[in-house]
């Protein structure tokens, strides 16, 4: 900071007129040949155009800044990767190399090959395309990370990562907010402190950002190359999970997804130290709903049934949901190639270098969450005699059952009535 900023001004405004967005590739000269793309493909393709223009470009400065090599896993080298077995980090960084190479192969195909005065080969090739997205991964944020939103945002996506942080990007879209923040009719970008004491930023110290609340530590590590550690958040990423097709009750069970207000094939997030989110054990539940207990899978029940199995439903219903839990953190647990110690070694070691280190971290984040899981979930196993299920609740609101679960039905009575 030049001058001491307060708790909750705007550090930064960036006009839209500045970005390098969907709309400006389709003005470029390689506008013709993306319209049909994803947006982060077409913002990919001029970031490339303007990188190889050099000066000419008007984003000179703004390119001449970008980092030349990324640390992200995707750039690992084939030993660096193999530290990575076993875990998500290496199903995800596997995932956008198999997609990323692909495109490239195809836009190479379809347009590279037969314009090569727009596409030179030097400023298109394989492994400048896996640069620009991997530029995009990093320093396109929300809300302009994603479909045709996306958008590189010069200057403001300079600011670091801090996890203690909860400042984010702030939008202003046109209009009166647009003005006020310096952004003229097109709209800004603002980067803002927060609000209060905890804002203050003193003249010659660092602004820095957050670049995702929630994110756990594989996943700032898949698009980032690093993990906070200074707010660590070990964790793993469960699903997307479907209902399988072979369900007899699928179409179902999808529908009360639905009318839960969550996607058909749903994913979770297992925090290590954290019980795992209320939802999951829910849609466990469901997962396994069948026999007798699909009886509130029923259309009468459909907007009620997200809130019925809320609690548990039958003591085999709950055995299984658990045991689905269970069986799926042990064998993810045996997928890892090093014990919790081996790894604790390498990420306090400093010669090991920071590839090396940052994959024992996601190591044994990984493993502390799922191990958590396995945990909650055998405790709740254990306690399954003693729990309460739906037909028992059923019958205490009719006031069938007293409060040691005892029936209150008397057949005398009921005779001399």
């Amino acid at each position: 900071a030049a001058e001491d900023i307060g708790g909750g001004d705007a550090v930064l405004a960036i006009p839209r007129s500045l970005w390098m967005t969907v709309d400006t590739a389709l003005a470029s000269p390689i506008g013709a040949h993306c319209g049909d793309e994803a947006g982060w493909i077409a913002v990919a393709l001029q970031l490339l155009h303007e990188r190889s223009i050099g000066d000419k470009s008007r984003w000179a400065a703004y390119v001449n800044a970008l980092p030349a090599q990324l640390d992200a896993p995707l750039f690992w080298s084939a030993e660096q990767v193999a530290e990575l077995t076993g875990t998500q980090l290496l199903d995800a960084a596997a995932g956008y190399d198999s997609y990323v190479r692909g495109t490239w192969s195809r836009l190479k195909e379809s347009a590279f090959d037969a314009n090569p005065e727009v596409f030179p080969s030097d400023a298109f090739d394989e492994a400048s395309f896996l640069w620009a997205f991997g530029i995009l991964r990093s320093r396109c944020q929300a809300p302009v990370d994603q479909g045709a939103d996306i958008a590189l945002v010069p200057g403001l996506d300079m600011a670091n990562h801090g996890g203690l942080s909860s400042q984010t990007w702030t939008l202003n879209d046109g209009g009166v907010a647009a003005v006020f923040g310096g952004g003229g009719g097109g709209g800004s970008m603002l980067l803002r402190t927060e609000k209060g004491a905890k804002g203050l930023v003193a003249e010659g110290a660092e602004v820095i950002m957050n670049y995702g609340q929630r994110k756990i530590d594989n996943q700032l590590a898949l698009d980032y190359g690093f993990t906070d550690a200074f707010a660590s958040r070990p964790g793993y990423v469960l699903g997307p999970i479907a209902i399988p097709e072979s369900d007899p009750n699928a179409f179902d069970k999808m529908d009360v997804l639905e009318v839960a207000g969550l996607k058909e094939a749903p994913s979770f997030v297992l925090r290590a130290f954290e019980d795992p989110e209320p939802e999951l054990r829910v849609f466990m539940r469901l997962l396994n709903l069948k026999g007798e207990d699909s009886f509130l899978l029923e259309a009468i029940f459909r907007q009620e049934a997200w809130g019925l199995i809320s609690e548990p439903v039958s003591q085999l219903n709950e055995q299984e949901a658990c045991g689905t839990m269970i069986n799926g953190c042990e064998e993810a647990l045996r997928g890892y190639a090093t014990r919790v110690e081996d790894d604790r070694k390498v990420a306090e070691d400093p010669s090991a270098g920071h590839r090396l280190r940052l994959a024992a971290r996601v190591r044994m984040g990984e493993k502390q969450a799922l191990a958590d899981a396995l945990g909650f979930f055998s405790g709740i196993e254990a306690r399954l005699d003693s729990m309460e299920y739906y037909q028992d609740r059923r019958l205490r609101s009719l006031n069938l059952l007293d409060k040691d679960g005892n029936s209150t039905y008397d057949p005398f009575q009921d005779t001399m009535a």
